[in-house]
């Protein structure tokens, strides 16, 4: 991979935090308290911030290998029989060291063969909110490998292991990558839902196929259905056609290479067919030949121009925007002539003036409280609508199961010489269908019918309040030129959503749904998107508790042998029939539950809005508040003091105006 554009990007990363960390300090020294909270707050973001690289794919296609030609070395265990049960997290360290994360709440039951540390360990904390702990690199093999004689899907679902985090001394990852090895896909919901959390983390996705058996329905799909709703296409998607090498002659991979070209061309540009075998022992043996004939160093040179490149300049130019606006708009154009006039104005005048304007601050924070009286009003209106859509989905759902199931051609046969294998291997492959169906169909739900009514309903709640905020803000901002006794200045006005979201945290609220709301675009369709994204998250747990694929295969499998000879020749039907009206009858059981986690989910990231709103009032006011009763404390203390605090302004805006000036240069170095 190409460290240089990797360094790059580490140097402006620093470059840029140490930046902030001094423009901080300066906007503290003004007493623009938020301001400094957000830029320390971003910073220490940016210094931590890495490309993560998520690997996906089936079971058995070669990922751990993949994983480990890319780094060079034989980090994660790699068999010829499924192992990764958990995720893996591979990040820099400067000795090798593992540390075990433990799932709270644990399955209901685990399987046998746990560690006996692990499982002391667990016991001392009574399963419940178990801390994690460090272990021996040569012992995560105990924790990741699926138990010898163990079916894979069992394993994932009986394991009580969230993940493995790994730290290797490689330059690699010391140049800020880290790579994430997720289980198989869609092999057991609540580890499907681990492996979403990480989705709405990462930066590129790898996902590696098999040239032994490409581009099954299952995996077409998940690109389709899931990666595409978040995001990851074209640019970020990598897909590779790992184990090319095993293909037996030139005619079979022209053959694979034609179909895998065709089959994957409208998701991605990034199409690559290696052997992450010879890519291993290339670089393991530092065989030059073997490592080109793997043809591994053209995928990490494409991810190393991507991360460093495209995606680095996402993950610089965003923040630095923000850094800018605080420079000019909040600092250079209202702050600093504020606090100018202030100190120019004669003490008692200024006194006179915040006595008389605390009615005022008064009557703006009964203001507020209207608006966030409305915002709930509002909020409280859409729910009757939204849950009637869910009702109307969840109701009709059931009767679109049956048509799925009962139109599904299962590969998997049951012959009389071999019932019970034939019998469970249907069962599986119908559960199988009928889950992941499932799954796709409520999340294309969640991103069209349902996102585009949320999204309706976010645009009504923007438009009933934008006139309240702005007169707010219009308010507020006209209080503080008449205690200061400045005059009015031509300033580019911000946004009102903009300035909602700067003061409320948007920027850097962690969840989904607000996180969508970016400090610029105010509320967007991108809020309705996220809440489709949380909520599909909500529903993998939901349908977890409802429908438990070992109990509904048991059944399936009891009953296609009791039927004897009888059921052999009606296995099929027996199977479809017996899913069909399992996930049926826990449907229309548990529709109240699952229209109320559609309905809770939309309630809540509304709050987080709701939330966010008031707190950017509240910051406002308060924050005027400070700096009056700041400067007026100066001021007391004499003309000497007073003198102090405008030297301190006059430093302050000079060295702002010569930031501002360096961040400009920043920006367009980065997008050029």
């Amino acid at each position: 991979m190409d460290k240089d554009q990797l360094r790059m990007f580490s140097v402006r990363q620093k470059e840029l935090a140490s930046i902030m960390q001094e423009v901080s300090q300066l906007v503290h020294d003004l007493d623009m308290g938020n301001g400094a909270q957000q830029l320390e707050q971003l910073k220490q973001k940016i210094a931590s911030d890495s490309f993560k690289v998520m690997i996906m794919g089936n079971f058995k296609n070669g990922k751990s290998t993949f994983i480990n030609a890319i780094l060079g070395q034989e980090i994660l265990p790699a068999y010829a029989t499924p192992t990764t049960a958990i995720i893996n997290e591979v990040k820099y360290g400067k000795t090798p060291t593992a540390t075990l994360h433990f799932l709270n709440p644990q399955p209901e039951k685990l399987y046998d063969g746990i560690p006996a540390i692990a499982l002391s360990h667990m016991q001392r904390y009574k399963g419940k909110n178990i801390p994690a702990i460090e272990m021996p690199v040569d012992d995560v093999e105990d924790y990741v490998v699926i138990p010898m004689g163990m079916d894979h899907k069992e394993a994932s679902r009986q394991s009580p292991f969230e993940k493995v985090e790994l730290f290797w001394p490689l330059d690699l990852l010391q140049n800020g990558v880290e790579i994430v090895d997720s289980p198989g896909l869609n092999e057991n919901p609540a580890r499907t839902q681990v492996t979403l959390e990480y989705l709405s983390k990462a930066d590129a996705i790898i996902f590696v196929f098999s040239g032994l058996a490409m581009g099954s329905a299952g995996e077409i799909s998940y690109i389709e259905d899931t990666l595409s709703q978040y995001g990851f296409e074209n640019q970020s998607l990598f897909c590779v056609v790992n184990r090319f090498d095993q293909l037996t002659n030139d005619k079979e991979r022209e053959r694979v290479r034609n179909f895998s070209d065709n089959l994957l061309a409208p998701f991605t540009k990034h199409i690559y067919y290696t052997s992450g075998y010879k890519g291993l022992m290339g670089k393991m043996q530092n065989n030059p030949a073997m490592l080109k004939e793997s043809m591994m160093p053209e995928v990490e040179e494409a991810l190393a121009d991507y991360l460093a490149n495209d995606r680095g300049k996402i993950k610089l130019a965003t923040p630095a925007r923000e850094l800018n606006r605080i420079i000019r708009k909040e600092a250079l154009e209202t702050t600093i002539p504020q606090r100018k006039s202030a100190l120019s104005t004669d003490l008692n005048v200024l006194k006179q003036r915040y006595s008389e304007a605390k009615p005022e601050i008064e009557k703006l924070k009964q203001q507020k409280e209207l608006i966030i009286s409305k915002a709930e009003a509002k909020i409280s209106s859409m729910m009757p609508e939204i849950r009637r859509c869910a009702i109307n989905y969840f109701n009709n759902l059931p009767g679109q199961i049956r048509v799925w199931v009962n139109e599904y051609e299962p590969d998997t046969k049951v012959s009389a010489l071999h019932i019970k294998r034939d019998a469970t291997a249907l069962a599986e492959e119908v559960e199988n269908y009928a889950s992941s169906r499932l799954d796709r169909e409520i999340r294309e739900w969640l991103a069209g019918p349902f996102a585009s009514l949320v999204n309706d309903k976010v645009e009504t709640l923007k438009d009933s309040l934008e006139g309240r905020l702005e007169e707010f803000f219009v308010s507020l901002d006209q209080l503080k030129l008449e205690v200061t006794g400045t005059k009015e200045y031509e300033a580019e006005s911000v946004p009102v959503w903009q300035r909602v979201v700067a003061a409320g945290g948007g920027l850097l609220f962690g969840d989904i749904g607000v996180a969508a709301l970016g400090a610029t675009t105010g509320l967007t369709k991108d809020f309705a998107k996220g809440i489709a994204l949380q909520l599909g998250a909500y529903f993998v747990l939901a349908l977890v508790g409802l429908l438990n694929p070992v109990t509904i295969i048991g059944v399936m499998v009891a009953t296609i042998i009791h039927g004897g000879a009888k059921g052999v020749s009606r296995a099929e039907k027996s199977a479809k029939d017996q899913v069909a009206e399992t996930y049926c009858e826990e449907i229309s059981k548990n529709s109240s539950q699952l229209v109320e986690t559609a309905v809770n989910g939309v309630q809540e990231e509304l709050e987080k809005v709701k939330g966010m709103i008031a707190q950017s009032m509240d910051v406002e006011i308060k924050e005027m508040q400070q700096q009056m009763e700041g400067l007026i404390k100066a001021m007391e203390q004499g003309q000497k003091n007073i003198q102090e605090e405008q030297a301190k302004i006059l430093r302050c805006e000079q060295r702002l105006l010569q930031i501002a000036e360096n961040v400009d240069s920043f920006i367009f170095k980065l997008l050029k």
